[in-house]
């Protein structure tokens, strides 16, 4: 009987020679240059972001390892993620084609291959997993239904949202729209795996490889190896376990810092607000936030303008987060085929 050693132990087995060797190798840092990049500081200025050839590599193997419980060699999976002076459009084509998936890249430009089209591809070659923001998974749908199809009819079976805060609320109801299981991962613009999903949905902390810290207690700013990152996040204490077993930390993703304010208890973000949100049913599962002067200004869909009090909706989503978190929130519902005009 031939037997077949999974691929994911051999990823492991590589990435604990590689920390060892970085171990035992630490007066010595590595100093090849492997990607370029940028990102957005506070003020919304560019600013350079290099990778070194092990960060890149050690990157790949934790996103290839939690990928590589998701996919299987028989996956078609669409990649539409960033590419441009982005990390994570390549990792994710170089980790889908590691874990033995077909990969078709897209990106998010929609120049090439706007979303009518990628609907067509994926009923042509009958894709089965999509890898996208939470927001392209939901105009995804919408466009879809808008045609006159059920994405829930769909080969689509398993969606990997990245590149956004998302709630596991809002990444229900985007389950629910595709008819398929849904996952998170989570970086920044200078790191792109910096927390992947264990069995049970929650984000563990790639810390064999990163020292996370966060600014102000439990909640607040997220610290890389020291460096600020923009992000705000909720980190698990040490002593806090997941029901997975795994040792390392669970991280909650809230958006960015500039999309937080200060509430009566702490940090509030968009992603508490999002939870509020999608506690009503009848939502579909678009949503956008945006803070202005203190107010959180949220947009969010039903699929039937006809058969939802949009007024009595928009009360109800203002008094529940003003009950529950203690901050104010101006609510616009719009219907989903007026999504892409809604105000912001």
């Amino acid at each position: 009987m031939t037997t077949t050693t999974p691929i994911a132990t051999h990823y492991e087995r590589f990435l604990d020679l590689l920390t060892r060797d970085h171990g035992a190798a630490a007066d010595r840092r590595d100093t090849h240059k492997s990607r370029y990049g940028e990102r957005l500081d506070p003020s919304g200025a560019s600013q350079p972001v290099v990778l070194t050839r092990d960060e890149w590599i050690r990157s790949q193997i934790d996103l290839t390892l939690a990928l590589g419980r998701l996919l299987t060699e028989d996956d078609v999976v669409v990649s539409a993620v960033p590419y441009e002076l982005s990390f994570i459009g390549a990792q994710v084509d170089r980790v889908i084609e590691m874990v033995g998936a077909s990969v078709i890249s897209v990106g998010t430009s929609g120049t090439i291959c706007p979303m009518p089209r990628l609907l067509g591809l994926i009923e042509q070659y009958e894709v089965t997993a999509l890898v996208c923001s939470p927001s392209f998974a939901a105009e995804l749908a919408g466009l879809a239904a808008s045609l006159g199809r059920r994405p829930a009819d769909s080969t689509i079976r398993t969606i990997v949202c990245v590149g956004e805060a998302c709630s596991t609320e809002r990444l229900d109801r985007i389950g629910a729209a595709w008819a398929a299981r849904t996952s998170a991962l989570y970086g920044t613009p200078s790191t792109p795996t910096v927390a992947v999903a264990c069995d049970h949905g929650a984000l563990h902390l790639c810390d064999h490889r990163l020292r996370a810290e966060v600014r102000g207690g439990a909640r607040g700013e997220l610290l890389l190896d020291g460096s600020p990152t923009g992000e705000a996040v909720e980190l698990w204490p040490a002593d806090r376990r997941c029901d997975c077993g795994s040792e390392s930390r669970v991280l909650v993703p809230l958006g960015s810092m500039a999309s937080a304010v200060r509430g009566p208890d702490g940090l509030v973000s968009a992603s508490d607000v999002e939870r509020i949100v999608f506690r009503h049913r009848r939502l579909a599962p678009h949503f956008a936030c945006v803070v202005r002067d203190g107010t959180f200004h949220v947009t969010c869909a039903v699929t039937d303008s006809q058969a939802v009090d949009a007024g009595a909706m928009r009360r109800a989503i203002r008094s529940g987060v003003d009950e529950a978190l203690g901050v104010e929130a101006e609510v616009t519902i719009v219907g989903v085929q007026d999504w892409s005009t809604a105000p912001s």
